[in-house]
């Protein structure tokens, strides 16, 4: 699906995945980035098929930003690691990732995760250069240590890729956060997260679930931070 010209959502519930991968595509260079790669080889085939009927399959995946540990948004880094991807994460979650610890929650799944070795390192305010524009790391801890939502302009628009961090529900501006389903989940880390975020300026969110929310981003981040203040005994440990 494209969201906005070259911007694409490659895997997500339209699909048949709950699992939302996006992607970026750079004509001019051949190349493609990758936020999040979905859980196994039925999202990686989503999204090859979705590559290829948008005329993007010979383009060459050149980095990957990983939001947060959890293997249904890393489990296939591994792969496109090997085809000359660079990936990148927070660097409170890359040690899950490379070791496939528990901080994976691959016990959740029922099958080995397949750990990523290579992973660049990333901390809140750090600002990457990838295919031709500058993506810049916001650190929000609480669902996982690590957590990471990734800021860019595209377009005329300002976008947020989220992760678990801040998803939408029933409407674009009904906020869903990250399940306490990680023993390293922190409520404490987590309220201050959205409080931080509540204050940034967001035309459009792309969340690891569910639908993206195209217009008044930042409304929806304002509704976050209000859902964990207001129904704070839903997410405390």
């Amino acid at each position: 699906m494209m969201l906005l010209p070259d911007l694409f959502q490659l895997c997500g519930p339209c699909y048949g995945s709950h699992q939302n991968v996006y992607a970026l595509s750079f004509p001019n260079k051949q190349e493609l980035i990758l936020f999040d790669t979905g859980l196994d080889e039925t999202d990686r085939k989503i999204i090859g098929e979705n590559l290829s009927v948008w005329g993007l399959d010979a383009y060459k995946i050149s980095h990957v930003f990983l939001t947060h540990s959890h293997f249904d948004h890393t489990g296939n880094a591994a792969y496109y690691e090997e085809l000359g991807a660079q990936i990148f994460m927070s660097e409170a979650d890359a040690a899950a990732v490379e070791s496939g610890s528990s901080g994976t929650i691959s016990y959740c799944y029922g099958f080995p995760f397949p750990v990523c070795s290579g992973i660049q390192r990333l901390s809140g305010g750090d600002e990457i250069n990838a295919g031709c524009i500058s993506i810049k790391c916001y650190s929000v801890p609480g669902h996982t240590p690590g957590s990471m939502t990734y800021g860019f302009e595209w377009k005329g628009k300002s976008v947020l890729v989220t992760g678990d961090f801040l998803q939408t529900g029933t409407d674009s501006y009904t906020p869903v956060l990250g399940i306490r389903v990680d023993e390293r989940y922190c409520y404490e880390a987590y309220c201050h997260s959205l409080k931080k975020m509540a204050e940034l300026s967001c035309d459009i969110i792309l969340p690891g679930h569910f639908r993206p929310c195209m217009k008044n981003g930042s409304r929806l981040l304002g509704a976050g931070y209000r859902e964990i203040l207001v129904n704070r005994d839903l997410y405390k440990g």
